[in-house]
């Protein structure tokens, strides 16, 4: 490939761009000291910048692309050329142009340097006797590159006269010949590997440098997952990602999370929506020819403990890719423009990472203080950042699929909320009794399969004493759950049941009111109504008031149908066990507003409510009286007659949300 194209001469160009701009110091945070080496003294970039020379009987010599040392005549040993490209050299002896180079910690560690190359480029006198105009000229004509292992905040003072030039990733087509050739050399056959697995690994080996591909590969060859005639694929990608893992140990804001295999009950829509576009992130190459875009990524709100959290784990599964969390908090620093370099960092590592899903958790935190009513505290720190990551956003390449979750977006800046940030925008809600049913078994299932695996890692001499199962095979069971929803959660219907206050009224001319459904009861009913997160805690609490003694720990199952199913029967009836839906309701309302507001789409397969049948005018959900015919569990219509009433008893007072 053309030279001006690969990953060296993209960043020569940098370079040379900054030189021609007269910027006299250009900044490069990378640890990939190679690459320095290359710009410096390879065969490709020598010269390009400023020529090599050295003094030789007081007359400035060129030196030859290939000439690093000379002859000593009094010892007939090699001596290193002192030329003009200064490793760590001082400015003040600058006579012909050159190349400064200063490996760096921190800007403290050169600041003086820095300062006093600056005085000489700008002809600034230390002294009224100082007078060189020599080296002011040689000064302009050169090049002080500093370089540090992460990116540093700049120094104010020096910010104007500094120009960051980054390390551009290498290209899939430097990526695809740096792995065919390392085959080549080890005589393996490429056609070895397929086109489908290759396609995998030049995406996995996206954010390496060359000398960690080529590392990489040479241990996939020590350990024979490829060979002359057999490659491992699964292993092979294992190496890549277990390789990203170790990348993030060090990283500032990121976290390498563990996905879950279980999956998440009662989001069927948002499932469904990740499978289909499961094939894009399985074979980029495939979705490149046939023009199709890598998705970016989607927003999830809705109310606490309905498994957003749970999803994006679930996401990561379904898509087979790691799971990289972001923790915007730990992105924030003292110093001026700290976290804004921080919030780049991240997301530049988040792109080395990628193919990843990237978790944004609670993101309203993060972004709550960003739109421009609202008051800033933080100096504007949080609209800065804010707008780093809506631009990262916006032109991301990688296959980085963001997955953002909120509980509040009534916090969020309305800009996150337009097109082609998100690809989609789904919302939880209180789940339906099928679906309350499917998130009690999944809960159960995952647990026995949990307990399934601890016993097959136990030494075979200790499995004899432990019980052969944990929950009932009966407990895995939807139906099982669903009789306990219907018979628990609805003992007082008619506190819930939604009356017409408007009945038999009539306007000034003499037409009927509009139908107003309010509950018929004068009291806010208190009914059972369970998120996921609700449903987790009553099986840890049924759990813990069923559990024996260990020394009456002798039977084979040790929760039954008939103990869980008392249990949870109890701690119905008792005061004690507080749902969200029965204290919330003013939130829920709220939720719904905001989620109607901006047009969400249900993540699960069926919502409660029907959002074209709430009247934003009138702040009024349009209830039909008939409609309590469709509900086939009674849990189902307290639940809408609930929610219903809640929305028109608190949306006017919620007007302003």
């Amino acid at each position: 490939m053309e030279f001006n194209k690969t990953q060296l001469g993209r960043m020569l160009e940098d370079v040379k761009r900054a030189m021609l701009a007269h910027t006299p110091i250009v900044y490069i945070p990378t640890d990939q000291l190679e690459i320095i080496q290359e710009l410096l003294y390879g065969n490709d970039c020598i010269d390009s910048l400023v020529p090599r020379v050295c003094s030789r009987n007081n007359e400035i010599t060129k030196l030859e692309v290939n000439e690093i040392a000379e002859i000593d005549n009094t010892n007939g040993t090699f001596k290193s050329i002192v030329d003009n490209y200064k490793i760590g050299g001082n400015s003040d002896n600058i006579k012909i142009p050159s190349i400064i180079v200063s490996y760096i910690s921190d800007w403290n560690s050169v600041s003086n340097n820095v300062k006093n190359y600056i005085s000489l480029y700008l002809g600034i006198k230390k002294s009224e006797n100082q007078t060189n105009p020599g080296i002011t000229d040689a000064v302009k004509r050169s090049l002080y590159i500093v370089v540090s292992p992460k990116e540093e905040v700049i120094p104010d003072m020096f910010a104007p006269y500094v120009q960051i030039v980054r390390v551009p990733a290498l290209s899939d087509e430097e990526i695809e010949a740096i792995t065919l050739n390392k085959l080549m050399v080890e005589n393996i056959p490429t056609e070895v590997i397929s086109s489908h697995l290759l396609s995998q690994m030049i995406i996995s080996f996206r954010g390496f440098s060359r000398n960690k591909i080529l590392q990489l590969l040479s241990l996939m060859i020590a350990e024979q997952y490829i060979e002359f005639e057999y490659v491992n694929a699964s292993e092979v990608l294992n190496i890549i990602r277990s390789a990203k893992k170790q990348m993030l140990d060090n990283s500032q804001g990121l976290k390498w999370e563990k996905s879950t295999i279980s999956g998440v009950a009662g989001l069927d829509n948002i499932t469904r929506w990740l499978y289909a576009r499961k094939a894009i992130f399985e074979d980029p190459e495939l979705a490149r020819r046939q023009h199709m875009d890598i998705p970016n990524g989607v927003l999830i709100s809705g109310i606490p403990g309905s498994g957003k959290s749970l999803m994006a784990k679930t996401a990561s599964t379904i898509l087979n890719m790691p799971l990289i969390s972001l923790d915007m908090g730990a992105l924030l620093g003292g110093i001026m423009g700290e976290s804004e370099h921080n919030m780049i960092n991240a997301l530049a590592m988040a792109e080395q990472m990628a193919p990843c899903v990237l978790w944004i958790d609670e993101i309203e935190k993060a972004f709550s203080g960003s739109s421009q009513g609202a008051s800033s505290s933080d100096g504007g720190v949080g609209r800065r950042m804010f707008g780093k990551f809506l631009t990262w956003m916006q032109e991301k390449s990688a296959a980085c699929f963001v997955f953002a979750t909120s509980n509040d977006i009534s916090c969020l800046p309305p800009e996150l909320f337009r097109s082609e940030r998100f690809d989609r925008k789904f919302f939880t809600f209180m789940p339906t009794a099928i679906e309350c049913a499917k998130i009690f078994a999944a809960n159960i299932k995952a647990q026995n399969k949990a307990y399934y695996a601890e016993i097959e890692n136990m030494p075979v001499r200790f499995r004899h004493k432990q019980a052969k199962q944990l929950f009932a095979t009966a407990l895995e069971e939807e139906s099982f759950w669903l009789k306990i929803i219907n018979e628990c959660c609805t003992s007082d219907t008619a506190a819930c049941i939604l009356k017409n206050i408007n009945e038999g009224i009539k306007d000034e001319h003499g037409n009927e009111k509009s139908p107003i459904y309010m509950w018929s009861s004068s009291s806010k009913p208190k009914h059972k109504l369970m998120t996921g997160a609700d449903i987790s805690a009553l099986i840890k609490e049924a759990k813990f008031r069923i559990y024996p003694e260990p020394k009456d720990n002798n039977s084979t199952i040790i929760y039954n149908e008939t103990n869980m199913g008392n249990a949870v029967r109890n701690i119905f009836k008792e005061g004690n066990y507080k749902p969200y839906g029965e204290t919330n309701l003013k939130d829920i309302v709220k939720c719904f507003l905001k989620l109607h507001e901006n047009e969400f789409v249900p993540a699960g397969g069926n919502c409660i409510l029907d959002f074209d049948c709430y009247d934003t005018d009138k702040r009024l959900y349009i209830h039909d009286p008939n409609s309590a015919k469709r509900w086939e569990n009674e849990y189902d219509k307290v639940l809408y007659y609930t929610i219903v009433g809640a929305i028109n008893h608190y949306s006017k007072e919620l007007r302003t949300v």
